[in-house]
């Protein structure tokens, strides 16, 4: 699990593509290659949010809400009751709210906290490397290793 049930959302977007196989919870990133953005007349065409293994100097898209999951759909179903989207599929991405997630560095991190990008789409309160802001840690974490962040990512 990634992300418990209990969240408020307020902003999401759903305009980029995953290529990525990740777990609901990990923060994306804008696309960076050619490829994977419009402009001009290309507006329809959809960009990409990608996994980031260093978030140095990327800009945040948002906490992904999904599993992107990587299977033979002539074989294997996807699970709807684990939020399974199938890579290349359209990113559901929370811009604004909170979620209570696991996906946090091997930190320690207190209520009222900044959250930033941490490696691997990981949130942490290390601004580290010139990590970008995504919001702020409403708790501590718990036995679990859960905290609960509110993410809070400008408008682009």
């Amino acid at each position: 699990m990634a992300l418990k049930p209990d969240r408020s959302i307020e902003t999401t977007e759903i305009t980029l593509v995953c290529n990525d196989v990740i777990v609901k919870g990990a923060v994306l990133v804008y696309g960076t290659g050619a490829t994977t953005s419009a402009s001009g007349a290309g507006v329809y065409t959809p960009g990409a949010a990608e996994f980031a293994a260093n978030s140095s100097g990327r800009i945040p898209a948002g906490l992904s809400l999904a599993n992107f999951v990587n299977i033979d759909q002539t074989r294997q179903k996807r699970n709807f009751h684990k939020d399974e989207q199938i890579v290349g599929e359209k990113a559901p991405l929370l811009r604004r709210g909170w979620v209570i997630t696991d996906q946090i560095a091997a930190v320690t991190v207190a209520a009222g906290d900044t959250a930033y990008l941490g490696a691997s789409g990981l949130l942490t309160n290390s601004s580290a490397n010139s990590a970008p802001k995504v919001g702020q840690f409403a708790t501590k974490k718990d036995a679990d290793g859960y905290a609960k962040v509110h993410i809070n990512l400008p408008q682009v």
